[in-house]
């Protein structure tokens, strides 16, 4: 069974980076998968689809709910630092399903349901929640012109990323449980499901950060079933 795992191409990208879209178009193109698989569930992808400038606005708006104003702090800061580095945020997700669909390939939305994260964003202690929500729009004054830049390069290296995602571990042990590791989980669950279901190859296009919890979770579902 674990021999499966060579059929899944994992294709890891940054949100709001150009060259991960042209990276997605070409690998897919070039591979032609049966499946592509995306980081996407359906409200995203519902979102992403409609998005205009006017649902944007309405979207950032302040709700006084500790957990949405959390994630749209989020889409806030993806958002911005597209603006500043000349992509939208997603749009290798949805460069990802444009491209599957032109070569004929099934497409699958593999992230764990947006409200399913949110509520498994409501069992982290508050004080978490609310160190978090502060360093973010200083997060947002941070990244401009050259920075941006340089944090994108950053996301490229294996090493950086792992740096990263280590630092956020450490500094918020519970949101990290709930916004990767159990994403990880669902996303590594998905992609099982799909070699069971297809012979041929997958391509998963899912954040840098995703990548290495989103194989370990996997190998270990293929092993285990292994050695049943």
């Amino acid at each position: 069974m674990t021999a499966n795992l060579e059929r899944v191409i994992f294709i890891p990208v940054i949100h709001t980076d150009a060259d991960s879209v042209k990276r997605v178009r070409e690998i897919i193109r070039d591979r032609r998968p049966e499946v592509v698989a995306v980081e996407l569930d359906k409200q995203r992808y519902e979102m992403m689809r409609n998005q205009s400038a006017e649902a944007t606005a309405q979207k950032v708006r302040p709700t006084g709910d500790m957990i949405s104003d959390l994630l749209q702090q989020f889409a806030l800061l993806e958002k911005n630092l597209g603006e500043m580095v000349g992509s939208d945020a997603g749009a290798e997700m949805m460069a990802a399903i444009e491209e599957g669909r032109a070569i004929g390939a099934k497409i699958a939305l593999i992230d764990r349901p947006l409200q399913a994260t949110a509520q498994a964003l409501m069992q982290v202690p508050l004080d978490e929640i609310y160190r978090l929500a502060g360093i973010i729009p200083d997060m947002t004054d941070e990244i401009e012109g050259v920075e941006a830049s340089e944090m994108l390069e950053t996301l490229k290296d294996e090493e950086g990323v792992a740096n990263v995602m280590d630092e956020f571990h450490k500094e918020f042990p519970n949101v990290s449980r709930a916004l990767i590791d159990e994403r990880d989980q669902y996303i590594a669950r998905a992609l099982k499901t799909i070699l069971e279901d297809v012979k041929g190859e997958i391509v998963a296009v899912l954040g840098a950060g995703h990548i290495e919890g989103v194989k370990k979770y996997l190998k270990e579902m293929l092993e285990h079933d292994s050695a049943s």
